[in-house]
């Protein structure tokens, strides 16, 4: 071949591999300009299998994830009937109407996903559908329950909750951070279905419905914190709106911006210099280190160094605001029931996946991993009205809080309890409070200890008392005694 001949062939491969790098580069700017990142993800490795189970659904398949497992099949035929019952309630909008408002956003849902759905066009709108139905049609049913039928033996007109053992994995499985749809999919299916001509079939909005399940779960207080519909990516990043700290409570507890910023190359010495530099000359650690941040005692560490817990008794916006002051730690109640492990790891997953997410949750759940060590720690804070659960033993609890960290990256000295993690360290590093510590945990750890003390004080004192009764003795004799 001639070397114009080959240098055509060449700049044939060249322009075919441009159009199709091109094509492929269109594929990816392609977004809605409110929509810059996925907020559906795949649960990373890393943290994935410390608890496969945590993520995993049980019955129930919510999006293209986990369509199709042979284990979830079941749950389908409910499904298609939810969506029967949803048009038979608003005889108005046909069956065309709900797959051309579906299909007009289909686009959009795809973009929220962190992986590409390898669906056909007619199968992703069913599975949409589908999907949207049962979300809207489960949470109208569950609030006109009300509930009554779980602690009242009667029939209600749901199937499915006649049978009590199914509510619980089904919520379970609509928090899944890999079981999402996008929430304006059952928020315009909830549009279309409960407002017509002549009637609202419900007077209240699809959010509300949703905070009413949340509720079920974490009682809270009665008030639901507005924010749009636009907002909101799916169900499991409401549910993590739900339980945050209020913002004030967040602006009052996190230090201001510019600090941490001016004092950034000041955290990385003190994290990545200072273990090399000799105790003496570091004996007042920075409060601003990440390294100070990183560690805390546990409860009953904390106890033994004259901290006092008492369980928050004025109204707190969550669980999760916890206060520290001139050693009283006050924390809200907190019940954990076998699925809180699931959603806990569920809404730590989806703060490190999306970048746009603050990690409050995750500083709590760390806080409670470095609090809560050993069975001892949870029956302190049991017995002071702090943790109640409804697991087998204080171990597990302990277990579990002590396995949430691991595989999770985070950086203490930004959250909103860095100052609560800064106050309790410097609380029990002062001198008085750590000999306390020690002397509670070697002394008065067990009886026997205790004993031990009481004996060799006992002695000692007979010991001086016996030396005064020879000194006193001795100078009690009569002059010129020999």
């Amino acid at each position: 071949m001639s070397m114009d001949g080959s240098a055509s062939v060449a700049a044939l491969n060249a322009s075919l591999m441009t159009s199709s790098i091109t094509q492929r580069l269109e594929s990816y700017s392609r977004r809605e300009p409110s929509h810059s990142y996925p907020t559906i993800y795949r649960v990373p490795k890393s943290m994935r299998h410390i608890d496969v189970d945590a993520y995993e659904p049980k019955i129930l398949s919510i999006g293209p994830y986990h369509r199709g497992k042979p284990q979830l099949e079941a749950m389908e035929r409910h499904k298609w009937r939810y969506l029967h019952d949803l048009l038979c309630l608003n005889p108005e909008v046909s069956l065309e109407m709900y797959l051309i408002e579906i299909k007009s956003l289909e686009e959009m849902a795809r973009s929220f996903y962190s992986e590409t759905v390898e669906l056909h066009s007619d199968k992703f709108v069913e599975m949409m559908l589908l999907d949207g139905c049962f979300i809207v049609e489960f949470l109208m049913k569950l609030k006109k329950s009300s509930l009554e039928f779980i602690f009242q033996s009667k029939e209600i007109e749901e199937p499915m909750f006649n049978t009590m053992w199914i509510l619980p994995p089904i919520v379970h499985d609509i928090l899944l951070l890999e079981n999402q749809v996008p929430f304006f999919i059952p928020q315009r299916v909830f549009d279309l279905v409960t407002v017509s001509d002549k009637h609202r079939y419900t007077s209240h909005s699809l959010m509300e419905l949703a905070f009413y399940m949340f509720n079920c779960l974490v009682p809270l207080n009665g008030e639901i914190t507005p924010m749009p519909v636009s907002s909101v990516h799916h169900l499991l990043h409401l549910f993590h709106t739900h339980l945050l700290p209020s913002p004030k409570f967040i602006n009052n507890s996190v230090g201001d911006v510019s600090h941490h910023i001016s004092n950034h190359l000041h955290t990385l010495f003190n994290t990545h210099f200072l273990p090399i530099v000799p105790s003496r000359l570091r004996h007042t650690p920075t409060p601003s280190s990440e390294r100070k941040a990183k560690t805390i005692p546990s409860a009953t560490e904390l106890q033994e160094a004259g901290v006092k817990f008492k369980k928050m008794v004025k109204k707190a916006g969550s669980f999760m605001e916890i206060e520290f002051s001139k050693g009283i730690m006050q924390i809200p109640q907190l019940y954990i029931y076998p699925n809180t492990n699931s959603f806990f790891r569920n809404l730590i997953a989806f703060e490190q996946c999306y970048p746009n997410s603050k990690t409050h949750f995750t500083a709590y759940a760390m806080f409670m991993d470095k609090f809560i060590n050993t069975p001892k720690d949870v029956m302190l804070l049991k017995q002071h009205g702090i943790l109640q659960h409804g697991l087998g033993t204080d171990e597990e609890l302990a277990v579990i809080f002590n396995q949430l960290g691991k595989g999770v990256n985070f950086y203490y000295s930004k959250t909103y309890l860095s100052n609560v993690y800064k106050e309790v360290k410097s609380y029990y590093l002062t001198d008085w409070h750590r000999w306390r510590a020690t002397l509670m945990h070697d002394y008065f750890s067990n009886p026997w200890a205790v004993l031990s003390l009481v004996g060799a004080l006992v002695l000692l004192l007979l010991t001086i008392a016996q030396t005064l009764l020879a000194i006193l003795a001795h100078y009690s004799k009569p002059s010129g005694t020999c």
